[in-house]
């Protein structure tokens, strides 16, 4: 008798515990992502005063020269207002071991917006550069290289 119920009760918690969400790609250039080309990414919310986070995810390999990466993100409403932010991600721990899944091509999820109201329906307009320079020079590098695809995950909330 216990085991039926503990499976109801798990049933239960595990259903109301789902969240649905949407990824959008874009595959980078092979020869590297230009420092100053925006990737775009179009959603079209349907629902008014829907609740999500969002997260960026990133596939990149071991030709990345670097430990971090900063990006400039622009988030444009459907009334036309666009708010900016920077944004700064640790891709490797200290001792150089990459963080994230995967072997040859690593794939991490950077959050960007923990709690987002897409406040109407229409669509809303993500885009994302890098803004990545060294410590020990002034000019920054024009091609980032070892950089595969980025993506927008949208996790729809429950409105606990």
């Amino acid at each position: 008798m216990k085991k039926p119920f503990l499976l109801l009760v798990l049933s239960v918690l595990l259903g109301n515990c789902e969240t649905s969400s949407e990824l959008l790609f874009n595959e980078l250039p092979n020869e590297g992502w230009e420092q100053g080309k925006w990737e775009t990414f179009t959603y079209r919310n349907r629902l008014a005063n829907k609740k999500a986070s969002l997260h960026w995810i990133l596939r990149h390999d071991n030709d990345y020269p670097y430990a971090t990466i900063f990006f400039i993100a622009a988030l444009t409403t459907p009334k036309g207002i666009t708010q900016y932010d920077t944004l700064n991600y640790r891709l490797a721990n200290a001792d150089g071991s990459w963080l994230g899944s995967g072997m040859y091509v690593h794939e991490l999820s950077l959050p960007y917006v923990e709690r987002f109201l897409f406040e109407e329906p229409g669509n809303y307009l993500f885009k994302l550069r890098p803004a990545v320079r060294s410590n020990d020079r002034i000019v920054a590098d024009s091609l980032l290289v070892g950089l595969h695809q980025i993506g927008l995950e949208i996790r729809t909330l429950s409105d606990d």
